[in-house]
């Protein structure tokens, strides 16, 4: 093999696995700051609530998720499968949790994988999605009737709920709500620390474009979100609901809480409430055409 022939095969295997290394590694920053785990207690850590089963859903050798079950002492209540968002486990939504008991709901709530007491693993949008299509496959078995099961995410919660419904041909559930959730990670950059790294929207290896893949959800949708959010501006919810307007003969709603921050929406007192129990109402039962698609500001 003559010498110049050979230098350019050796420099370019070599180019090839410095691009290969630097990809791994961007990915591997990506995933730790999107899901941003908190190894720590915050001042809104609680044990789990009383009566609570707690247990493993094993994932066929891929590791476990830790689900926790809280049933409603009403057994035809509705059962709303808990999605949680990034940095807090399960612990940090006990507030969140109690207050869908307090609605009525009975709750299955899990801890993606790399949180809480689930596998160890540096998460990603796949084995999240993954998680999550898992932990529905349980929320099947503890809820029998599809009209009486919900799919609940907050914010990084809400992509992965988009993501799992995405992939569901045919809903085995009656609604998806998403609260305080963004379009795309690319969108996200903007408004954090790293805007200003140059080139940063073009090298996003975890993109949970929510808004991309939306129209693809076939289940109806509520969105929920507060004006007063300064970690996800309530603007991407509009964005949200427009890209899943492109979608036919199904229900839609979005309810926008005035001055409520991102983490306040379900503290918001009964206009938090009136809406879900309005989407369910309207998801449990038949209704016409001029109540399918609504927006409130």
């Amino acid at each position: 093999m003559p010498t110049r022939l050979r230098f350019f095969l050796l420099a370019t295997i070599c180019s090839l696995l410095l691009a290969a290394v630097g990809y791994e590694a961007l990915d591997r920053w990506q995933r730790a700051t999107i899901f941003s785990i908190e190894l720590g207690e915050g001042r809104w850590w609680r044990e789990p609530p009383s009566r609570t089963e707690i247990f493993d859903i094993n994932l066929a050798g891929n590791g476990t998720v830790r689900a926790w079950y809280l049933a409603h002492a009403d057994p035809k209540a509705p059962t709303v499968l808990y999605l949680h968002g990034s940095r807090w486990n399960l612990n940090g939504s006990v507030f969140r949790i109690e207050r869908w008991l307090e609605m009525g709901f009975s709750v299955l709530a899990i801890d993606y994988r790399g949180f809480g007491e689930s596998s160890p693993l540096l998460p990603s949008q796949a084995s999240a999605t993954e998680d999550a299509i898992a932990a529905l496959h349980e929320l099947e078995q503890r809820q029998p009737d599809p009209s009486r099961r919900y799919v609940y995410g907050h914010s990084l919660g809400g992509a992965i709920a988009v993501s799992m419904a995405a992939h569901t041909t045919h809903p085995a559930f009656a609604g998806l709500i998403l609260e305080s959730t963004f379009t795309n990670i690319q969108d996200m950059i903007p408004t954090t620390g790293y805007s200003a790294i140059p080139g940063l929207h073009r090298l996003v290896t975890q993109p949970f474009d929510s808004v991309g893949s939306i129209n693809q959800v076939r289940s109806p949708i509520l969105f929920l979100h507060g004006t007063n959010d300064q970690i996800v501006p309530h603007t991407m919810s509009d964005l949200l609901f427009g890209a899943a307007r492109n979608r036919t003969d199904t229900i839609q709603q979005l309810v926008k809480i005035p001055g409520a921050s991102h983490s306040g929406v379900s503290r918001s007192g009964s206009s938090y409430e009136k809406a879900i129990m309005n989407f369910v109402g309207l998801t449990s039962s038949s209704t016409n055409d001029a109540a399918r698609y609504q927006a409130h500001r």
